[in-house]
């Protein structure tokens, strides 16, 4: 499956893409603080019309991704989660902002507000310069935490029925995983 013209476009406009749906079916979610007893989430995804980027990878004192997410003393509100993903779904588009936290799950809304607003600038850019509009533009928010190995190495062959549903950076849903854990994006998006 190829991805439409306008996920091509959002997708050719940030350079810490990690999956899309025309060449992946998981997204890899990795935490990279050395102390982070969660370090990896696999998002099992079909494919589709759908791209997942690190913005975290994207920062840093030059700002890889954009100088609006430059770290350092003059920077230091300009945070990131762990993961986004963007789903297409015609003239609806869902953004997934997922954050990966060991233990206690606090300290994330500010990454999760910052994160939002560069998606939102980007999709800006998109709609300004390429003329690419959403009728409905859906933001979920999830943290997943935990990060103690798990004790049987087995999944479920069929997504959980739980219902996250709509959410905000400072009410994310909250889902505790063990290390290494593969969920479906179905149940995150649901």
């Amino acid at each position: 499956m190829a991805l439409s013209r306008a996920t091509s476009t959002l997708l050719a406009s940030l350079s810490c893409s990690t999956a899309n749906g025309a060449q992946h079916t998981h997204v890899l979610i990795k935490e990279t603080d050395a102390s982070a007893t969660l370090r990896k989430v696999r998002l099992i995804a079909p494919s589709g019309d759908w791209i997942a980027f690190n913005p975290d990878k994207g920062r840093g004192r030059a700002g890889q991704m954009s100088a609006l997410l430059a770290t350092g003393p003059a920077h230091d509100h300009h945070r990131a989660c762990d993961c986004v993903v963007v789903v297409n779904r015609g003239d609806h588009l869902t953004v997934l902002y997922v954050d990966l936290k060991s233990g206690n799950p606090k300290g994330y809304a500010g990454q999760f507000k910052s994160t939002k607003q560069f998606v939102r600038y980007v999709l800006g850019l998109a709609d300004e310069f390429h003329g690419l509009k959403w009728s409905k533009v859906d933001e979920r928010y999830v943290v997943l935490f935990g990060g103690r190995p798990s004790p049987l190495n087995k999944r479920t062959t069929v997504p959980r029925a739980r219902t996250l549903g709509p959410s905000r950076p400072d009410r994310a849903a909250k889902r505790e995983v063990h290390d290494g854990a593969a969920l479906f994006l179905k149940e995150l998006l649901v």
